[in-house]
């Protein structure tokens, strides 16, 4: 009998798991190794290669390298031509801004020479006749107090706002119809809370150190809040003296109060505001008083200087 032949093993039945390829969920990543080539040009060039023909032309080649060239060299030249032009601006800017600097500069220097002539003019005039002085003192000294042409001292009230946070630096000035300028302090608002301090009972009112008085002006322009003509930085602080507690209770109850509210609760800008001691309101620089005569049958009003 002859010897047994051993017995091969069983082969699985084909089935999901004999014959299914590891990489089968793979599918489009595989045949893009595999076939990187697409199934019409690997066609067309089995083809040519068939023919005794090259894979390609060879005229195309030095073409497509000629293109690429030219595209490069005008890519570079754009670049080029906008970097020099950035470049340009950024140097143009900045003179802008050391010039600015530097105008400011001598305007402060100004300013403080004006008010040390004013002190030696007020002294000066005490010294011409005492009795006419001392009889026009109040009137002048409360005249000047009102237009601003003597620094203040005295309690008072502190309201000081500035941009929410997050905000952007762009802004052309315009009401509150943008988005992104929502959460900005405008000129408006420095306007309204400043009203609001006058008709709270204040004796006089400054912001970020400017004296304001009844021909100042705040004013938008760009990014900037002007008042009395000079560009002030955030955040800002409104200072007004007069007496504190009467103030507080008259702007709390009033539409300045209001309108403080509203800034914090409905744009995130913020606010707060608090009494204070003793605080000291500068000059301005220059005033001019001007009389007004009301009209009397039938005449205009005039300003007399």
């Amino acid at each position: 009998m002859p010897p047994r032949t051993p017995r091969a093993p069983r082969t699985p039945p084909p089935g999901p798991e004999g014959s299914r390829r590891p990489d089968a969920s793979m599918t489009l990543i595989t045949s893009m190794l595999e076939r990187p080539l697409d199934p019409g040009y690997q066609a067309a060039a089995d083809a040519r290669a068939a023919e005794g023909l090259p894979p390609s032309t060879g005229w195309r080649t030095p073409v497509l390298v000629v293109y690429l060239l030219i595209i490069g060299l005008v890519v570079g030249i754009a670049a080029a031509d906008l970097r020099s032009r950035e470049t340009t601006r950024t140097q143009t800017r900045a003179e802008l801004v050391e010039r600015i600097q530097a105008r400011q500069e001598v305007v402060d220097e100004r300013t403080r020479t004006a008010r040390a002539l004013q002190a030696e003019v007020d002294a000066a005039t005490t010294s011409v006749d005492p009795d006419l002085v001392q009889q026009r003192t109040v009137q002048v000294e409360r005249l000047r107090v009102a237009d601003g042409g003597v620094a203040v001292t005295g309690p008072g009230l502190r309201v000081v706002v500035d941009d929410a946070e997050g905000t952007g630096a762009d802004g052309d000035g315009d009401a509150r119809s943008q988005t992104s300028d929502d959460g900005r302090v405008q000129s408006r608002d420095l306007q309204v809370l400043v009203n609001a301090l006058w008709a709270s009972g204040a004796e006089a009112v400054a912001v970020n150190g400017q004296r304001l008085t009844s021909r100042s002006a705040i004013r938008f322009a760009g990014d900037a809040i002007l008042v009395n003509f000079r560009p002030l930085t955030r955040p800002y602080t409104i200072e007004a003296v007069g007496d504190p507690q009467a103030m507080q209770s008259r702007f709390a109850a009033g539409p300045g109060g209001a309108y403080l509210t509203g800034l914090q609760q409905n744009f995130g800008i913020a606010t707060s505001s608090g009494t204070v001691d003793s605080m000291t309101l500068p000059s301005v620089v220059s005033t001019t008083l001007r009389n007004a005569r009301p009209a009397t049958g039938g005449q205009s009003t005039k300003e007399t200087p």
